[in-house]
C-alpha cells in the first residue's frame, strides 16, 4: 500500500534520493475509490474528520498540532483505511490538496506495472557511504530518508542511513549532487506540481476519476440536526464534522454500510452532475451581471432600471404564462414553473436516500433563485411609472437581495482570478493552510508561472 499521484509532475515531487524512481500504473479494471471531498489532504484543521468518521467511527481525531504529528497520523490513517477498504471491496481512496491524490491499497490488484523509471533528480547521486554536500543554514532541520519516496516505500540494503538537509533552503541553492553525467544548471522544478493541480481547477475537474452521485453521503443532510445547528453559529470555514453527535454519527455510519452494501450503479440513473451544471450555467453569469449592474453608481435611475429589469425578464420569460398576466396568481405560477422546471419530472421512485438529499439541495437552490428573481420582478413589473424615489429604494433593496443569493450560493465558477490571468501567469486558489498563510485570506490571485512558496 502507498500513495499515488495521478499527475506526473506531482509525482516526481516524492522521488527524489538515490533510490528516487518513477513507476508508472494502467488500471486492468474499473478501480473503485470512496472520494473524501475538499482538500481532503492537506492533513490539516478540520479537513481529515471525514476521513476519521470512515476509518475509525470518530471525526476529529487528526489533532496533530505540527506536520510531524499530522504526518504520523496520516502514515497510520493509510494501514487503518486499507483494512476498512478490504472489508468493502474498495481499491483506495481519493484526496485533494494542491493536486489529486491516491491511496492504494494493494497494487498487484487491479493495476498494470507499464514503467520503472530511475529519476533525474537533485539528490539523485547522494551515495549514502558519503557525506552530503552541506548547505547554508537557512531554518529548521528535517532528518530526511533517501532510500525511497517520502510515502515510506523501503528498500532494505540502505535502511537506517540518513541525511540532513535544511528545510527552508533557497531555491535557487546549488543543487546537493548533479546527477552524472549532468551538464548546465538543474533549476528546481518540483514546484510545476502546483501548477499541473492548478489544469483541474475548473469543470469538469480530474476528468480520470467519476463520481457516482447517487453514493454521495453529504453532512449538509438536513436530518443531521447536530450540524444544522452548529452551523448556525459559524463561519463557512469554521464548519467541522467532529461537531457531529453521536446520534448523528451512527446515522452516518449506518449510510456508509448502506451504501458500500449495493451495487454500484444502483440509483436513479439521474445525471446529476450535468443536472447541477445546466442549473448553474443558466444564472452563473446573470447573477454577477445583476449584481454589476445594481452596483452602479446612479446617474440615471430610469436607464438602469431599464436594464435590471431587462435581466429579471430574460430570466424568467421561460416561466412566464401568456394568459392571467399581471395578476397576483401570474407571478406565484411564474415562480412555481422556475422553480420546478428541472425537477418535476426526475424518477423518484428509483431514489437512493443519497439522491434524495440531492434533490433536496438542487430544489432548495432553485427555489431561493427563483424567489429573489421574481419577488424583484413583481416590483418591478410596473416599476417605469412610479416615482424616481420609489425606484431608488427598490433598487437599493434588490441590491441587497441579489448580493444576500450569490453569497449563499457560492458556486464554485465563481472562483477564479478576475480579471483573468497572463500567459505568464497562473490562477491561484488558496486552499487554507498549510499551503496559504490566513493572512492572506481566499481570494484568488494571479501569481508568476515560475512562482514560488516562501
Amino acid at each position: 500500500m502507498d500513495w499515488a499521484s495521478l499527475d506526473l509532475d506531482h509525482a516526481l515531487m516524492f522521488a527524489f534520493g538515490i533510490n528516487g524512481s518513477l513507476l508508472t500504473y494502467t488500471a486492468t479494471r474499473d478501480i473503485q475509490l470512496v472520494y473524501f471531498d475538499g482538500c481532503s489532504a492537506n492533513k490539516h484543521a478540520g479537513v481529515v474528520d471525514t476521513q476519521d468518521l470512515l476509518i475509525w467511527g470518530e471525526p476529529g481525531r487528526g489533532r496533530g498540532d505540527n506536520a510531524k504529528d499530522r504526518l504520523a497520523e496520516d502514515m497510520s490513517r493509510l494501514p487503518a483505511g486499507c483494512a476498512w477498504a478490504k472489508d468493502h471491496g474498495v481499491d483506495g481512496f481519493l484526496r485533494m490538496e494542491f493536486d489529486f491524490e491516491i491511496m492504494y491499497c494493494d497494487f498487484e490488484q487491479g493495476l498494470k506495472l507499464v514503467s520503472y523509471m530511475p529519476t533525474v533528480n537533485r539528490l539523485s547521486d547522494l551515495d549514502p557511504a558519503n557525506p552530503p554536500v552541506p548547505l547554508p543554514p537557512q531554518g529548521p532541520r528535517v532528518q530526511c530518508s533517501s532510500e525511497a519516496t517520502f510515502h515510506g516505500l523501503s528498500q532494505p540494503e540502505f535502511a537506517g542511513e540518513y541525511h540532513w538537509v535544511t528545510a527552508q533552503a533557497p531555491l535557487d541553492d546549488p543543487p546537493i549532487s548533479y546527477p552524472g553525467g549532468w551538464k548546465g544548471a538543474f533549476p528546481d522544478t518540483e514546484l510545476e506540481a502546483f501548477h499541473t493541480g492548478i489544469w483541474h481547477n475548473q469543470f469538469p475537474g480530474e476528468s480520470r476519476v467519476r463520481i457516482d452521485p447517487s453514493s454521495v453521503i453529504s453532512l449538509f443532510d438536513p436530518s443531521l440536526t447536530s450540524l444544522v445547528e452548529a452551523r448556525r453559529s459559524m463561519t463557512r470555514d469554521e464548519y467541522r464534522a467532529a461537531n457531529l453527535s453521536k446520534a448523528d454519527i451512527a446515522r452516518v455510519r449506518t449510510d456508509i454500510a448502506e451504501v458500500m452494501a449495493r451495487e454500484p450503479g444502483a440509483g436513479s440513473g439521474v445525471d446529476w452532475q450535468t443536472l447541477a451544471r445546466v442549473i448553474q450555467d443558466r444564472f452563473a453569469d446573470r447573477l454577477p451581471y445583476m449584481q454589476h449592474l445594481l452596483h452602479q453608481p446612479v446617474f440615471n435611475v430610469t436607464a438602469q432600471l431599464a436594464k435590471v429589469r431587462k435581466q429579471l425578464i430574460t430570466s424568467l420569460i421561460p416561466s412566464m404564462h401568456r394568459e392571467n398576466v399581471g395578476a397576483p396568481e401570474w407571478f406565484a405560477e411564474t415562480a412555481h414553473r422556475c422553480a420546478a422546471r428541472f425537477t418535476e419530472h426526475l424518477p423518484r421512485e428509483g431514489f437512493t436516500k443519497q439522491e434524495w438529499v440531492l434533490l433536496h439541495a438542487v430544489e432548495e437552490v432553485l427555489h431561493e433563485v427563483c424567489r429573489v428573481y421574481t419577488e424583484a420582478w413583481v416590483e418591478a413589473f410596473d416599476a417605469e411609472a412610479k416615482s424616481v424615489v420609489v425606484v431608488q429604494a427598490v433598487l437599493k433593496k434588490w441590491k441587497g437581495e441579489f448580493d444576500a443569493l450569490v453569497e449563499w450560493l457560492d458556486w464554485p465558477v465563481w472562483i477564479k482570478c478576475d480579471p483573468a490571468c497572463g500567459v505568464d501567469e497562473v490562477c491561484w486558489v488558496p486552499q487554507g493552510q498549510p499551503l496559504t498563510p490566513p493572512e492572506l485570506g481566499h481570494k484568488p490571485r494571479c501569481v508568476p508561472i515560475e512562482f514560488h512558496i516562501e
